[in-house]
């Protein structure tokens, strides 16, 4: 009962209805009623006006059609009168046709009475025109009798007339002459009377005309009162379902955001959604950003805790994926020398050319997200970027990841072909995902500088190599993946000839000069998962993973070779330097990673004992002793 009675009221307030047909309906509704008291007025107004119309049209012209007819008799009495008074035949004359066509024009206005037509009043003693109207034809047969015996009666008192106009002419005797005129006088009196009770009832048919219009305008005026009424009541009703409906989930969306801006919202308490209007919507999409903010919220907390930025990365990668759905996506890191840059997820493909020229992964700066800091879309700028080579039309955007104020990394989405991609739905999922880059941002700089911290411990200022420390954190993981995997591991103990005397000849500069360069050789010359570490003052050790034997001289010979082909620009010219090699191969000359490292040594002073510059493979016959 109480969800039939929530629905009701939902369906009267609009509650689901869009906020813009919810006041369409209301005004819609205040015009019905509007349109009500109107029409209520109009028809009123035009009944009256039909009746007032029939009053004008047809009672009035009737009335003074009776008025002037009246007005006639009496002027034909008068005429009776003075033929009976003057004995002068020439004026007795004048007041016979006086009369006699005064009564003419009292038969044809009653004639006009009776079939319509035309009335034109005017005197007939003066010539005077007063008036003229049209007179509609009776069709009260009661009236018309009415008006026929009056007609009647005015036929008689023209012959009266006549009668006492002949009599004066023949001078008959006065008292006949008088009787007749007070015949002619009785029938006048009868005639008007006839009129009179003709008026009478046109008075009548006024009084009745009043009453009517006296009802009408009563009626109406309650009508509409009621009318008015019942709209203010449901004008006020309606209205304050429709605020109320509006005010309760705005006041609460309100409260959410002053908290959200305090940081004191509760994010698991979400809003009432109440309608299925835009409040309604507006208030999933708030729920919605509650979710988006607790999972962001807590996404930051876990990778906080996270050991590396590997870490991140990998689960940045699955949230896109897993989450909000953008299945291809590519996550590149820029290396600390800010010129290479490496795919980092999936990590499956490091190295390998993906949706970008692998120029890009060698020199990062050719990278439009890189250079420029700003997001790269060819969403509304097709083939915006020349280094994206896969699918040309398709659809990809790359958002770079700002770390310390420098672009630390770059996120790339990709979707299919043009025009097989939801444009919205896209753009929808890279705001969300925008969401998490921003805030894994922080903690990836966080991340780094403490690589930054821990590398400067483990690593040589001066030229970026290694230093003898790490080889103490990492050498047992070395042994272990070497042992499993059954491969060899090379060991170069490299050492620069005379290199005292560059210092004492050019000075510490200049051998600090030589001793990077000769980093940068070594680099150079091995592989990328090979490892060079600075051993000592001149001295470096190289470590080359899973060989095979024999393959350690080898790049043993090209770090001389190229060494000895190195010049340092020094005043007035250039120098050259030699380096000697000792070479050992573990496991092949001892189980014990530190006595592979001391046979290296031994391999390395042989070399300078026979003249510096060699390359020298460490043999069993170098160490005499029994035991490292």
């Amino acid at each position: 009962m109480k969800d039939t009675i929530k629905k009701l009221i939902n369906t009267l307030t609009f509650t689901d209805l869009p906020i813009r047909n919810k006041f369409i309906l209301f005004s819609a509704g205040a015009l019905f009623w509007l349109v009500v008291i109107a029409a209520i007025g109009l028809i009123v107004l035009f009944d009256i006006n039909a009746k007032s119309k029939r009053m004008v049209d047809i009672i009035v012209p009737q009335e003074k059609t009776a008025n002037i007819v009246i007005r006639k008799l009496r002027g034909a009495s008068i005429s009776a009168h003075k033929i009976a008074l003057y004995k002068d035949t020439e004026r007795m004359n004048i007041h016979y046709l006086n009369g006699k066509a005064r009564l003419e024009d009292c038969r044809s206005y009653l004639n006009i009475l009776l079939m319509g037509g035309r009335i034109k009043d005017y005197s007939r003693g003066t010539g005077q025109f007063y008036n003229e109207f049209i007179v509609i034809p009776l069709n009260d047969s009661e009236k018309r009798r009415l008006i026929e015996d009056v007609i009647a009666k005015v036929d008689n008192l023209e012959k009266l007339l006549s009668e006492m106009a002949d009599m004066k002419f023949g001078k008959a005797n006065m008292e006949v002459l008088q009787d007749k005129l007070s015949e002619y006088d009785l029938l006048t009196r009868d005639t008007v009377s006839a009129i009179n009770d003709y008026a009478i009832s046109i008075d009548k048919e006024w009084k009745e005309f009043t009453g009517i219009i006296k009802t009408r305008l009563i009626l109406s005026i309650m009508l509409i009162s009621l009318a008015f009424v019942v709209a203010v009541m449901l004008s006020g009703v309606f209205g304050l379902l429709i605020s109320r409906s509006l005010a309760k989930p705005i006041k609460a969306i309100i409260t959410q955001i002053k908290a959200l801006s305090t940081g004191e919202i509760d994010l698991t308490k979400k809003l009432d959604v109440t309608s299925k209007d835009e409040l309604g919507m507006l208030s999933t999409e708030f729920n919605k950003l509650m979710d988006t903010i607790e999972h962001v919220t807590s996404f930051k907390k876990v990778i906080e805790e996270d050991e590396s930025t590997d870490d991140i990365y990998m689960r940045l990668g699955r949230i896109f994926i897993d989450d909000l759905g953008l299945d291809n996506c590519v996550i590149y890191e820029v290396a600390d020398n800010k010129n290479a840059m490496k795919i980092v997820y999936p990590p499956e493909a490091e190295g390998v050319e993906l949706h970008c020229k692998r120029d890009i992964q060698h020199d990062c700066g050719l990278c439009r997200a890189k250079r420029t800091g700003h997001t790269v879309s060819s969403v509304d700028y097709p083939k915006i970027c020349k280094y994206y080579v896969e699918g040309l039309n398709d659809m990809h955007v790359c958002i770079p990841i700002i770390v310390g104020g420098n672009v630390g990394g770059v996120v790339q989405f990709v979707c299919g072909k043009r025009g097989s991609c939801d444009m919205a739905d896209i753009e929808k999922k890279v705001s969300r995902a925008r969401q998490y880059i921003d805030d894994a941002q922080p903690v990836l700089e966080a991340k780094r500088l403490m690589k930054v911290l821990k590398d400067s411990a483990v690593k040589d200022p001066m030229t970026g190599l290694y230093n003898r420390r790490f080889i103490e954190e990492v050498y047992e993981g070395l042994i272990s993946g070497t042992n499993r995997r059954g491969t060899i591991l090379g060991l170069l103990m490299c050492d620069l000839d005379f290199f005292k005397q560059t210092n004492d000849t050019y000075g510490h500069d200049i051998g600090d000069a030589v001793i990077k360069e000769t980093a940068n050789i070594l680099k150079k010359v091995v592989r990328g998962t090979d490892m060079v570490v600075r051993f000592g003052g001149e001295e470096f050790l190289v470590l080359l993973l899973d060989i095979k034997s024999g393959d350690a001289v080898d790049v043993a010979e090209k770090i001389r070779e190229r060494v000895e082909d190195m010049k340092v620009r020094v005043s007035g010219g250039f120098i050259q330097k030699t380096i000697s090699v000792g070479v050992c191969e573990f496991p092949t000359d001892t189980q014990n990673f530190w006595e592979a490292v001391k046979y290296a040594d031994v391999a390395l002073y042989k070399a300078k004992e026979q003249g510096r510059n060699k390359v020298i493979r460490f043999s069993a016959e170098m160490w005499a002793e029994e035991k490292y």
